[in-house]
């Protein structure tokens, strides 16, 4: 007969898949944009040959060399786009959940897996913000603490951004200062990854520290 796991074993493995979902998702985002480097059109030889199209109404010439590599690159742009966008979701998700887990063994509840808010197409619906968690005497509490405020700074730079954007009238000092908040908040994955690394590693201090008390 197999043994059930304990509700805080259950936990450990629920934070570590939000964490596996991250990694991949990262992967294949960073597979996308060495793909899409490969097809830059300035860094590849484009090759002078014509074809001449025959269609319906009108003929014309075609280099297809380059008409394929403009084609690969808008297929492979897109792609880098909508990966770009599910590392977010899934690394942001990996942040929260984790900082909720957390909280949840502070707060002395046993919960078995992360509880995370979903639209009705199973699309995670995540808070912008997230609390500072209290572990006074966890090694890497400083350094945790640290990852929390990039990862918000990322997000507050992406919020100045759009709000910016919407504005009727953009002046050249305030489209400089969207400028420079998009490039921060393009950081946002990439923090919320490193804030879910060390919150899992927190996880596993809270829930020691737990234990010996019980």
């Amino acid at each position: 007969m197999t043994r059930s796991k304990s509700w805080s074993a259950s936990l450990e493995d629920s934070v570590f898949a939000l964490g596996a979902a991250a990694r991949e998702c990262q992967r294949a985002y960073q597979a996308a944009v060495l793909a899409k480097a490969h097809v830059d059109l300035d860094r590849v030889r484009l090759l002078d040959g014509n074809v001449a199209l025959r269609a319906p109404g009108y003929t014309a010439e075609q280099e297809p060399h380059l008409t394929a590599l403009s084609r690969i690159g808008d297929v492979q742009l897109k792609a880098q786009f909508q990966l770009k966008a599910l590392y977010e979701d899934a690394a942001r998700a990996y942040a929260h959940g984790a900082n909720w887990a957390v909280r949840q063994v502070q707060h002395g509840l046993q919960p078995a897996r992360v509880e995370v808010r979903a639209d009705g197409d199973g699309r995670y619906l995540l808070d912008e913000w997230m609390p500072t968690l209290a572990l006074d005497r966890y090694a890497e509490a400083a350094a945790l603490e640290s990852a929390r405020r990039t990862y918000e700074r990322c997000l507050s730079a992406g919020a100045t951004a759009v709000e910016i954007s919407q504005q009727a009238y953009i002046a050249d000092h305030e489209a400089g200062q969207m400028h420079q908040a998009l490039e921060t908040a393009a950081g946002v994955p990439d923090a919320a990854y490193a804030y879910g690394v060390l919150a899992e590693g927190a996880l596993r201090f809270a829930l020691n520290t737990r234990s010996t008390r019980e």
